[in-house]
């Protein structure tokens, strides 16, 4: 009988315990919490983020995360997952490596490293290397969700969105649809869902446009339809047109091609000048800072003589050792040489913006001015088209930057900005009164305090019976 006393005890006392740690487990995961004791508050999260995460209520929020397995920035995203899950009910997230799960990489599109996808309600959203900002612009575009039309202009031998060689823009049509851009072809002159477009895309013409396109894309252009135009280099005496069209932009499309010795000792070619040089003041390339490369380039650089009410910006620049070439035919033939008074020296611009400003009259040569009424007049304009083709576009960042291009061209302003928090260093300045203080206090004060405490209570036991 008292040994079956004392296993019952042991008994009660373990379920006791269990039913405690139970409990305790499970106030902990309903009620986490956590503390951020920094006067900056460095580690808290931005209250437009948790306020973005209260508005995806009701609803779940999956977050897939591509990470090598080890890597110590999954751990400090981990943590800021974790901080979401807090702050919203249903928010589920798993970490992959796409190296151990090459199948489900393929399926989701995923090719790069600390590639996150968001989806929420049908919808989904991806960023690469994302931190506070970029994870709050993508909950944002989710919470409130816009479709977009990017229209590839075909028929005068433009790359197509439908060929998957090395000289189509299939893969470009794929990365545009996973950010929720709805892509199509269309014929300028024949198409009734022009109105409808909100980019227009003209990818390497190999011939001119004639008049009554071009009077479509000024239209398009004065109804705040954006165009993104890539114009490769031609032959001598050919593309006029263009040259002209861009004059009333203030552009100036330059006849020449750009020679970078750079991008042959890094292993590429002469006529895929390296880029990594941007304007950091314009939003396409504001916080852009990744390398690009443009094979066979020529120059895009704004007028001398501006156009009231055009503002034109240049986006991106080839390093110095760079010139653009203007002897195609010794190009051709490969005994081009920088010649001081033929050819300019880089950096050399291949890529400008273009925004109306206020209301104007912008004047065209052989046709009827367009009026620019506010700043939602976009277009941008590239000196090469190969960089977004399947064989080029994910090389490095190109692929990146003609995302940022489709958007602002698209007016996308579904972002946020975040101020950064940083720890504020504040070093301690004393006098030499105040070091002479701390000195005394260290050195004599501390170690005296405790050898009179030590010998009060030696005292105090010596004199207790």
């Amino acid at each position: 009988m008292k040994h079956f006393f004392i296993r019952s005890q042991v008994i009660f006392v373990s379920v006791i315990l269990l039913l405690t740690f139970a409990v305790m487990m499970a106030l902990v995961m309903r009620f986490n919490s956590r503390w951020d004791f920094t006067k900056e508050k460095v580690y808290t999260m931005a209250e437009t983020t948790s306020k973005l995460l209260r508005e995806l209520r009701p609803g779940v929020v999956e977050v897939m995360a591509f990470y090598p397995h080890d890597d110590l920035a999954r751990r400090d995203f981990e943590i800021f997952l974790k901080e979401c899950q807090l702050r919203h009910p249903d928010f589920k997230y798993r970490f992959f490596d796409p190296d151990r799960v090459p199948r489900l990489a393929k399926e989701v599109q995923v090719k790069k490293q600390y590639t996150v996808i968001l989806r929420y309600g049908g919808l989904q959203e991806r960023i690469i290397r994302p931190d506070e900002e970029s994870f709050a612009n993508a909950l944002f575009r989710l919470a409130h969700p816009k479709a977009y039309q990017v229209c590839f202009v075909s028929g005068h031998g433009e790359a197509s969105v439908q060929q998957e060689d090395r000289t189509g823009v299939s893969i470009f049509k794929e990365a545009l649809g996973v950010n929720n851009y709805k892509v199509k072809e269309i014929i300028l002159t024949a198409s009734k869902e022009l109105k409808k477009c909100d980019v227009i895309v003209v990818a390497g013409p190999h011939r001119d446009l004639d008049a009554q396109e071009y009077s479509v894309l000024k239209k398009s252009f004065q109804r705040g339809q954006g165009i993104l135009f890539l114009i490769d280099p031609m032959d001598p005496g050919t593309g006029l047109s263009f040259r002209e069209f861009m004059k009333g932009f203030g552009i100036v499309l330059g006849e020449d091609v750009l020679v970078d010795k750079v991008s042959r000792m890094i292993g590429g070619d002469f006529l895929v000048p390296l880029v990594s040089q941007y304007v950091y003041q314009h939003p396409i390339t504001a916080n852009f800072d990744l390398p690009t490369f443009f094979p066979v380039a020529r120059s895009v650089k704004p007028a001398t003589d501006p156009v009231p009410g055009v503002e034109v910006v240049p986006l991106a620049f080839s390093g110095s050792g760079s010139w653009a070439e203007t002897n195609l035919r010794a190009l051709e033939e490969g005994e081009a040489a920088f010649q001081v008074e033929n050819d300019l020296a880089g950096p050399i611009c291949l890529a400008v913006a273009v925004e109306g400003l206020e209301k104007s009259s912008v004047p065209f040569q052989g046709d009827a001015s367009v009026s620019v009424s506010d700043p939602q007049h976009r277009m941008v304009v590239v000196g090469d088209s190969d960089f977004i083709t399947n064989g080029y576009l994910e090389l490095s960042g190109n692929e990146m930057l003609s995302l940022l291009m489709i958007q602002w061209l698209s007016k996308d302003t579904r972002s946020v900005t975040l101020q950064p928090r940083e720890l504020e260093f504040k070093p301690l300045l004393l006098n030499p009164s105040q070091r002479l203080t701390v000195l005394s206090l260290t050195v004599g004060g501390f170690p005296l305090f405790f050898f009179a405490a030590g010998a009060v209570r030696i005292l105090w036991r010596r004199r207790t019976p």
